[in-house]
């Protein structure tokens, strides 16, 4: 059966497909195969003890972006997000190591914690613009923010607006300079461990929208978060400001 068929059963909470559980499958099982003292969550298959005592959490994303790769033809970015946090009750400043694939191009982004940032093997770094104006390139996650777009709007005369349909993507894309900034008012925990990861050893970082830096906030794998990503925190805080200044 295509991979791109949708599965319909008590597990869907979104969009699934044959792909979905197929990635979800494969990765659990090495998980779970490689002796490693952790706990596995995952959009799939929910949590899965490694042993009875474990000393890290791995989160993954199966296929982030499931609509892209459903629809997109073979045109639109689809990834699979892998991250690594010390302990079982961690803050995001816990990741230790992280992986971003895009599976159309097989692009690939990797992190460890006091090691760097690479992109396709080689070191890389956010953008570093200062500047916020029509050619500064930020994507909005419209789909999950949808009922922030009149504040969110406020961006859109003052920046390049995009939306791949990916937070991986976006997120990887901020760490390696191919976009200077992402924001989102309803980002999946699983998917902002490994953005954070990649972004702060990329020389950026990530507030959330009171202006706290989002390493100190308790990692929750199915919580939803309000953040800013940026390549640098002047950035980062010339568009909170702006999203405040709208706020209703």
């Amino acid at each position: 059966m295509d991979a791109r068929t949708e599965i319909h059963d008590q597990h869907v909470v979104d969009i699934t497909t044959k792909g979905d559980r197929g990635v979800s499958d494969v990765l659990t099982a090495f998980f779970r195969e490689s002796g490693f003292s952790a706990v596995v969550l995952s959009e799939e298959s929910g949590r899965v003890d490694l042993c009875s005592d474990p000393q890290y959490t791995v989160t993954i994303d199966d296929i982030d972006g499931t609509d892209n790769f459903f629809r997109g033809g073979g045109l639109l970015p689809y990834c699979t997000i892998i991250s690594i946090l010390a302990g079982t009750r961690p803050s995001f400043a816990d990741a230790v190591a992280a992986g971003i694939i895009e599976h159309r191009t097989g692009a690939l982004w990797l992190a460890e914690k006091g090691k760097g940032c690479l992109f396709q093997g080689v070191g890389a770094r956010t953008s570093q613009k200062n500047e916020l104006n029509r050619r500064t390139l930020v994507p909005i996650d419209h789909y999950g923010s949808a009922h922030d777009l009149p504040r969110l709007a406020a961006l859109h005369s003052r920046a390049w607006i995009k939306d791949f349909g990916s937070a991986g993507f976006h997120l990887a894309g901020v760490a390696s300079g191919m976009f200077d900034a992402y924001v989102t008012t309803a980002q999946k925990g699983h998917e902002i461990a490994a953005g954070y990861l990649l972004i702060t050893e990329a020389g950026g970082c990530l507030l959330d929208m009171t202006g706290r830096p989002l390493g100190t906030r308790p990692y929750d794998f199915n919580a939803t978060y309000e953040i800013i990503a940026a390549g640098n925190k002047v950035l980062a805080e010339s568009i909170l400001s702006i999203l405040h200044s709208k706020k209703t």
